[in-house]
């Protein structure tokens, strides 16, 4: 029985092994980068949650079209009846009585006080009050079109967190590759490197000391061990810049340090060089970019909120109704009342005016904002637009150099071997081949974050 239960558990490691392998091995495209993005990343949530806040504004700001009603009980304990006094006319009385008591000096006045104690000291009562607006000159409209503006920036802020996230994958995606692609040169180097110093050892021993010509010396011999070492040295910085890259791409993923990452290789030369249409590329950015569009909803908030602060000048109306039982402190039972109202604004210490002033400064603050960050967009992809074109024709001048070079690399090698060139010519040709391959890859590499960069201002 314990063997079949160490059978069952070996089992069963072995299947949530073979289970959890194909995830950490499978090559991960780009789409799929950013889909990992996209779920992992907690700025979305918040933003949802931004957005589930601005629909309860709007909510709120529609709740002002409806009643008011509450209902209120309670109970009150006075210490006292209300009192009140009244004069008695009792000059009928007085008129008759004072003319006998006239012989006596005396006189009954014509009026006489009474004091009378009204109300329950204990009241208990219900109370439901209604408060209705009848109109308010767009008071509430405005609010409710605020509200409405506030729940579009909140889309609009989500949409642009979603594009900062996808750039941000895209950006580490192609430094990832960019680094893969600089390792792997470098090994490739490293590689050359070791051969040619065996092969450059082996004609230093084999050369005949005195011999004139073009033997190699042992000075030969150490130039190409130490441009073998610097190689080394370039190939360990390069390491480490592709172990950050991948940290980097992992971190935009939101993805742990520590989980396994592999994506799909895709050669940094097969991106297409070709070149957007700017005329139609600032018509879009100008639609589609997010800070243009926010700054565009914050120029309507704020003359909605102009709007709505010069409505304060403007009276309203309204309904307004009590009913109050089972009856009131004074016995009436179900009391009740019903009336519309007016309030008209007379003077509040210039308050409305301050608030109409701010509200024009703030929107005419936006809408100048909003001016210079068109001019600022359209100057960034000017510069971008001369960026990417200086970096397209560099592109196809070190396509060509590389190309040169390899055939120069394998000439000299060729030379060297016949002992045709010295090793000179060899060392500088194995240097030109590796510059201008590095030189190649980084400018394949600014000109993919270039693109990204069209991409993100523009909208696309």
């Amino acid at each position: 029985m314990a063997k079949w239960g160490l059978f069952l558990i070996l089992l069963l490691r072995f299947s949530l092994g073979y289970a959890e392998e194909p995830l950490q091995e499978r090559e991960l495209t780009l789409d799929e980068c950013i889909q990992e993005a996209l779920k992992n990343r907690l700025e979305l949530k918040i933003s949802d949650l931004d957005i589930a806040q601005a629909e309860h504004f709007i909510q709120e700001a529609i709740s002002h079209y409806y009643p008011n009603l509450s209902v209120t009980a309670s109970y009150i304990r006075f210490n006292k009846p209300s009192t009140f006094e009244v004069d008695v006319d009792v000059s009928e009385i007085a008129k008759k009585v004072n003319i006998p008591l006239s012989v006596y000096g005396l006189e009954i006045p014509y009026f006489l006080q009474q004091e009378f104690a009204v109300g329950k000291r204990n009241w208990y009562a219900v109370a439901v009050d209604l408060n209705q607006s009848l109109y308010t000159f767009g008071r509430i409209k405005e609010g409710v079109k605020q509200a409405k503006i506030g729940h579009s920036m909140a889309l609009n802020q989500k949409e642009k967190r979603k594009r900062e996230i996808i750039h941000e994958v895209k950006k580490g995606y192609s430094q990832y590759l960019f680094a893969k692609e600089m390792l792997s040169l470098m090994k490739e180097a490293e590689t050359q490197a070791g051969v040619i110093v065996r092969m450059v050892k082996i004609a230093y021993e084999a050369s005949i000391p005195g011999k004139e010509g073009k033997e190699t010396t042992k000075l030969d011999y150490l130039k190409a061990k130490n441009f073998q070492s610097e190689v080394k040295a370039r190939l360990g910085e390069v390491q480490k810049n592709f172990q950050l890259a991948q940290l980097a791409l992992k971190m935009a993923m939101g993805m742990s340090p520590d989980r396994p990452l592999k994506v799909a290789e895709i050669p940094i030369d097969s991106i297409p060089l070709d070149l957007p249409d700017w005329k139609e590329l600032k018509k879009v950015m100008l639609e589609r970019n997010p800070d243009l569009r926010n700054l565009d909803f914050g120029v309507q908030f704020y003359e909605s909120k102009t709007k709505a602060a010069r409505k304060e000048y403007l009276p309203t109306i309204g309904l307004q109704a009590q009913y109050v039982g089972p009856e009131d402190r004074f016995g009436m039972r179900n009391f009740w009342y019903a009336g519309v109202g007016i309030h008209i604004p007379i003077f509040n210490g210039f308050l409305t005016r301050a608030r109409v002033g701010q509200a024009e400064a703030a929107f005419l603050k936006i809408k100048n904002q909003k001016i210079i960050a068109e001019s600022t967009m359209s100057i960034r992809v000017d510069h971008l637009k001369e960026t990417l074109m200086e970096l397209t024709e560099r592109i196809k001048i070190l396509r060509e150099g590389v190309e040169e070079a390899k055939e120069r690399m394998q000439l000299a090698a060729d030379g060297y071997s016949a002992g045709i060139t010295e090793y000179d010519d060899l060392l500088l040709s194995q240097r030109n081949e590796l510059e201008m391959k590095v030189a190649y890859l980084q400018s394949l590499f600014l000109s993919r974050m270039v693109r990204l960069e069209i991409e993100f201002i523009s909208g696309i």
